[in-house]
């Protein structure tokens, strides 16, 4: 099984100060909203490729950038907030695409937030390299969910690997620009 490291994640999004200002579910949701399911799968197919082809990454991610322009113009984003609101739109956009590969191979991502403790109101740690104590988890939780693992097609274990620190991302990013936590069953 191959787990990819989360060194794009890493080194695309930087650290960044709380904003004083909380954003609203609807300001956090628009750019993921407007962009396509099929340019959120290439992403994600794009960032795991080993013969990355980072031009057309670039002009992908560029047209998530548009996205969140617009949406920052329309729904009155503060100047402060501007630049954790672009990591923010890229890597939700991206998640998405993994969570569609993630649910078509049959796996349940809420399954996976639970196991390593992601998603909103939770600890959202730091994942880079899955330790083999991680993959053990990670198999455990598969199979006591009914998941026959050895029937899982290999090709989605690097999803899930690129889709655990990337979503951790996301919860942090949303926690520093202040959002709200949705009740049970929202995100």
């Amino acid at each position: 099984m191959r787990l990819i490291s989360a060194a794009f994640v890493a080194t695309a999004v930087l650290s960044v100060a709380t904003p004083a200002q909380a954003l609203t579910r609807q300001q956090l949701d628009c750019p993921a909203k407007a962009v396509s399911p099929d340019l959120a799968h290439r992403l994600s197919v794009l960032i795991l490729d080993d013969n990355r082809k980072e031009n057309e990454l670039e002009q992908q991610t560029a047209s998530i950038d548009v996205a969140a322009a617009q949406c920052m113009k329309q729904l009155k984003v503060p100047a402060a907030q501007q630049e954790a609101y672009y990591d923010y739109a890229r890597l939700s956009a991206i998640r998405a695409g993994f969570v569609r590969r993630i649910t078509t191979a049959g796996l349940r991502p809420a399954l996976l937030d639970q196991t390593f403790d992601l998603g909103p109101g939770r600890g959202n740690p730091d994942i880079t390299d899955l330790t083999d104590e991680q993959v053990e988890r990670l198999l455990e939780a598969l199979a006591k969910s009914g998941v026959k693992v050895e029937q899982v097609d290999e090709a989605i274990w690097p999803v899930v690997g690129g889709y655990l620190p990337l979503t951790s991302r996301v919860f942090q990013l949303e926690k520093q620009l202040n959002a709200p936590v949705p009740a049970a069953g929202g995100h």
